[in-house]
């Protein structure tokens, strides 16, 4: 293990979550405020995963070849631009423009950062430490919607913009030095198609496509339209969206221990964190009080934290195992992101004529099936774990 690495990687990853999720409370009552209804919020809003599609195993095999630093570097300033755009915005057009780096920055930062810390543990241990990191990352995760919703509280509903913003052009100073290292790009790495069929060559990780799709399809619910039934059908103010979220994420902070667990079975603790996380999903249909919204996403947040952790776990060791690692992160997050581009379209579809609530119910009664069938493919899954 390389310890250094493994910390720097891990500070990383932290701050640019941190600066991420500022934005969460606001973020779609901010957008839905430049457009029409409920489906035009979610077309704006599918911009992102319809990218990372395509982007998310590009950039994984760029990682693999140029070095996590660069694509980084790439990132972070995608991000702090479509800040900059998001506060300035006066249209849909310049949200859309937002969206498309928003994705972009998503397809590097969290493929190549994730990659890197993985980079950095072995197979004995890599459950335990990728669980660690992922958990001390969550704390950004937590602190940030809840401040976010305050500052937009004290302040006026841009200024986290401002805040994120800030925080991610400080992350430079956190970016370890590397040698740009000299690799002419093949157009065989930009082939989506090829990408995808070789995930899908491995038996297991079909079985983790098809948890990634419904697990991201719930998505919509938990970005664009949490926050508006919290503000619009509840009528609570941008602070509750925040508590929301730390609830939500709250749990998170145990992927440590889920982690170790996934040394010894990843495949049981990624089904039962999936199980947990759709029953609880379809509980939230029922939630016409506040304070009974917080425990069931508390509860699905446990399941989200368990599912995390082990999936991770299980990728990247097939992954490290056939030296594709960052290619593995990548496409994983390609095909996922289409359950949450479908989910989009279809969620904003649903919210449009049956309302939120009933959004709610779908998301969980989906992943609950995804489930069942993926647990024949996932339990050959044991002999990477």
């Amino acid at each position: 293990m390389y310890l250094r690495e493994y910390i720097k990687a891990t500070e990383i990853t932290i701050i640019f979550y941190f600066s991420i999720h500022l934005i969460d409370p606001i973020l779609s009552p901010y957008i839905k405020s430049l457009v029409a209804n409920d489906f035009q919020l979610s077309l704006i809003f599918s911009i992102t995963p319809l990218i990372l599609v395509f982007a998310s195993p590009v950039m994984g095999a760029i990682s693999d070849r140029l070095g996590r630093v660069r694509v980084l570097q790439l990132g972070i300033f995608s991000w702090a631009l479509a800040l900059g755009i998001y506060f300035f915005a006066t249209n849909w057009q310049m949200i859309i423009l937002a969206r498309i780096l928003n994705a972009f920055a998503a397809a590097t930062m969290i493929v190549a950062a994730l990659a890197k810390i993985e980079d950095s543990v072995d197979n004995k241990t890599r459950g335990r430490y990728t669980g660690i990191s992922l958990s001390v990352e969550y704390l950004g995760r937590l602190i940030a919607p809840v401040l976010g919703g305050v500052i937009a509280s004290l302040f006026f509903i841009k200024a986290p913009f401002l805040v994120s913003l800030i925080v991610v052009i400080g992350l430079l100073l956190f970016l370890p030095k590397e040698k740009l290292k000299k690799y002419k790009l093949k157009k065989d790495q930009f082939n989506w198609f090829k990408d995808i069929k070789e995930f899908l060559s491995y038996k297991e990780l079909r079985g983790m496509a098809i948890l990634g799709v419904v697990m991201h399809a719930t998505f919509p619910a938990i970005l664009v339209f949490l926050p508006l039934l919290i503000t619009e059908t509840l009528g609570l103010g941008y602070t509750y969206v925040g508590y929301a979220y730390f609830f939500l994420g709250i749990s998170h902070i145990l992927q440590f221990v889920f982690g170790r667990w996934s040394d010894i079975g990843a495949y049981k603790i990624v089904l039962a964190g999936t199980l947990t996380s759709g029953i609880f999903m379809m509980f939230i249909s029922q939630a016409t009080l506040y304070y009974l919204l917080l425990v069931f996403l508390f509860f699905k947040g446990l399941g989200n934290s368990m599912w995390n952790t082990s999936a991770w776990t299980l990728m990247s060791n097939i992954g490290e195992n056939h030296k594709i690692e960052g290619e593995v992160v990548g496409t994983y997050f390609s095909i996922a992101k289409i359950g949450s581009f479908s989910s989009y379209i279809i969620g904003g579809l649903i919210v449009q004529f049956f309302g939120i609530y009933n959004l709610f119910l779908f998301n969980g009664i989906l992943i609950i099936l995804g489930s069942i069938v993926a647990y024949p493919l996932l339990k050959k899954s044991k002999i990477y774990t």
